[in-house]
């Protein structure tokens, strides 16, 4: 997938994913990378239309703290309701969360479900019952989070690419202009923080923009806030704030009180945060890799692996920068719950 992203324009990249006519209904198809086997073939996803029977499914957040796990949510119980499958859903409070996460995975297997859908913390932390969960013949799905091959199947985004085609547009804007980023990944240790650092490293070298730290730590408001306050006082003439859509929230907050002025924040995935931000031009880009349409093709798997009906087995989502010049033609329902949604915990 690396090449077939970084040797994408980003003209290219501001079309993916654009949907012009769709509405909430249109579902399917949704365009994924056939990953398996180190591929890159772009295919159109099309869900089943319902279960044969009414599988129980568990499901495993890190957290619902942000709208981007809320849409997730929203994502995974209206599939198991048009599937027609019994949905069991926890949440570990956050990224720091790890061993609580490990025990709801093992009450998964004592409720006796037929298949489990995790948004993993940590996969090492996992590895252990998630073998035990494989030899009690539990179907394991991996989403959103990355995931190696322990699982039956994953589908999650490719964040060093995501990174990088943020990364790439700044670039683009900055031109010859020097510019001095501080970069926000994440939580260290979840995988996809860790290769956000390595997309945005790749992308700036060579170009105008300094990377002058990546500074980790959890997704909440008030840590990312307390991380953009630090960096803005440790490093002088920062004028790029780069990371998570939480980080992008908050970043004007930090750069106002430090009186930084036309700086630029930019996200390398979205939440739903974003979207008033990026059309009033509180934030410069986002990235988005449809996590509703993740969750919805992550029910999907299990329910084909659970039947033995063809199916993939490593997807990465199709992904759009975002930006003012293109966000009213994106079919945000694809990206994120409607406004309504309230997190949902039990679909009988």
């Amino acid at each position: 997938m690396k090449k077939l992203i970084t040797s994408l324009s980003i003209s290219t990249l501001l079309a993916s994913s654009v949907a012009t006519t769709a509405s909430a209904a249109d579902i399917w198809p949704f365009d994924v990378i056939n990953a398996e086997g180190g591929g890159a073939e772009v295919v159109s996803y099309v869900g089943l239309e319902a279960a044969e029977q009414p599988w129980h499914i568990c499901v495993l957040f890190p957290h619902m703290k942000d709208s981007y796990w809320v849409g997730v949510n929203y994502g995974i119980v209206d599939q198991a309701r048009k599937l027609g499958v019994k949905a069991t859903i926890l949440e570990a409070g956050g990224y720091t969360e790890a061993a609580k996460q490990v025990a709801q995975y093992n009450d998964c297997v004592a409720l006796g479900v037929d298949a489990i859908v995790i948004g993993a913390i940590s996969e090492a932390g996992l590895a252990k019952s998630m073998e035990e969960g494989r030899e009690a013949g539990i179907v394991q799905v991996g989403v959103i989070n990355p995931m190696s091959d322990v699982a039956d199947a994953r589908i999650f985004a490719n964040y060093d690419d995501a990174a990088e085609a943020g990364a790439n547009y700044l670039i683009e804007l900055a031109g010859d202009t020097p510019m001095r980023m501080v970069h926000f990944p994440g939580p260290q240790g979840s995988g996809w923080a860790e290769a956000s650092t390595e997309g945005v490293t790749r992308a700036l070298e060579g170009s105008s923009i300094e990377l002058l730290e990546s500074k980790y730590g959890d997704t909440g408001k008030s840590i990312q806030l307390q991380l953009v306050e630090d960096a803005l006082q440790a490093h002088d003439g920062v004028n790029i704030i780069f990371g998570t859509a939480v980080t992008a929230e908050v970043a004007g907050q930090a750069l106002e009180e430090a009186g930084i002025e036309n700086a630029m924040v930019a996200a390398y995935y979205s939440n739903e945060g974003m979207v008033d931000m990026v059309k009033s031009g509180a934030v410069t880009a986002t990235v988005t890799e449809s996590p509703v349409m993740e969750a919805r093709i992550a029910m999907d798997m299990a329910v084909r692996i659970l039947e033995g009906k063809e199916h993939m087995t490593h997807l990465f989502p199709s992904m759009t920068v975002v930006t003012q010049d293109n966000i009213a033609d994106l079919d945000l329902s694809r990206s994120f719950a409607p406004a309504d949604w309230e997190p949902v915990y039990s679909v009988e």
